[in-house]
């Protein structure tokens, strides 16, 4: 029990030590950080594999999007395009993976996976199947879920919407998944019990 218990704090202590925040910037670089405080103007971070405790600073308008290390994230959507009339020729392929990220994260729904992938689950064990292939199956972009239909022709945007999505569509199909077993499990208890009555 003992051992169990040192094992289990030393996983802990280990994973503090290895959690760190990322700073990806409008380029497209990802740079892992420990976030210190973010400013108007700017962000002050130090590297966390640095053994100088040097604090580091980095201009607002370079950062896309900061994601802690709790999995939340600030997105600094005033540095990208789309804030001020910009056409998307003007955009380099960076600007339109992120733009596409940004769309995603904006105009996709992902709503009829929840549904979909709750009631498939409801058949418990074998519907968590279904959850499976809805969730693992690439999202579509339409036309209503975009900001502009004009960069549906850039296949860089394209690209950065569909991963985005891609994400949402997974754990909108894992809380759907979640949703029907819950209910599964739930109704068969109640007729269990009513049978037992």
């Amino acid at each position: 029990m003992k051992r169990n218990l040192i094992l289990i704090m030393l996983t802990l202590v280990l994973q503090n030590a290895l959690a760190q925040d990322y700073i990806l910037k409008v380029n497209g670089d990802e740079i892992p950080a420990r976030v210190l405080e973010i400013t108007l103007e700017e962000i002050l971070y130090h590297q966390p594999d640095s053994s100088a405790a040097a604090v580091l600073r980095l201009p607002k308008k370079e950062v896309f999007m900061i994601r802690f290390e709790n999995g939340t994230k600030e997105v600094f959507t005033e540095n990208l395009p789309g804030n001020e009339v910009v056409t998307a020729q003007a955009l380099s392929p960076d600007q339109l993976y992120l733009l596409g990220k940004r769309d995603a994260i904006q105009y996709y729904k992902g709503n009829g996976v929840l549904w979909g992938s709750a009631a498939s689950a409801l058949i418990v064990p074998y519907g968590l199947a279904g959850s499976a292939v809805l969730a693992f199956t690439p999202p579509n972009v339409h036309q209503n879920r975009v900001s502009d239909m004009v960069l549906l022709s850039y296949p860089t945007y394209v690209k950065g919407y569909k991963e985005q999505a891609k994400k949402k569509k997974i754990g909108k199909a894992a809380a759907g998944a979640g949703i029907g077993t819950l209910v599964g499990i739930a109704a068969t208890v109640a007729i269990v019990l009513s049978t037992w009555q």
